[in-house]
């Protein structure tokens, strides 16, 4: 059964990979789009009776931009550090030095969506992604 399992992740791991290999790092102007304060929250879906949000405009997470491609990322909860943003097929997977990585997808100019990795460490779990809309200019306690 663990062989299985092994060979099963394995498979995966080789299908992953080219995805990863092929990623380009983000143009400048892709990754500035991040940039700003930000609400998380579920997005606004049916089936979603309860959304209480990780961040709001009164508290918001921030987005900083360290170079062209690299973000620093900080949230009500904790500081997530820096990631480097990268660009693959419509989507913006993001990259840290110990090796853990997100992938973004936006929604419209002020929205997208994060997702992490799913019970098999190598597929984006799009199920539980958060939102991440876009704070209106002047409406947060840190501007």
């Amino acid at each position: 059964m663990k062989t299985r399992i092994l060979l099963s992740a394995l498979l995966g791991l080789s299908f992953a990979l080219p995805l990863n290999a092929s990623a380009e790092p983000a143009s400048a102007e892709e990754t500035t789009a991040f940039i700003g304060t930000w609400s998380i929250a579920w997005p606004d879906e049916s089936g979603v009776i309860v959304n209480v949000p990780d961040a709001t405009c009164d508290a918001p997470a921030m987005i900083e931009q360290v170079d062209e491609d690299t973000i620093h990322v900080a949230t009500p909860g904790g500081d997530m550090g820096n990631w480097d943003v990268r660009s693959f097929d419509g989507r913006f997977p993001w990259w840290r030095e110990d090796g853990q990585s997100l992938v973004s997808e936006w929604k419209s100019e002020s929205a997208f969506l994060l997702a992490g990795k799913d019970h098999t460490g190598i597929m984006s779990d799009w199920d539980n992604a958060k939102q991440w809309t876009r704070c209106p200019a002047g409406e947060t306690e840190s501007e």
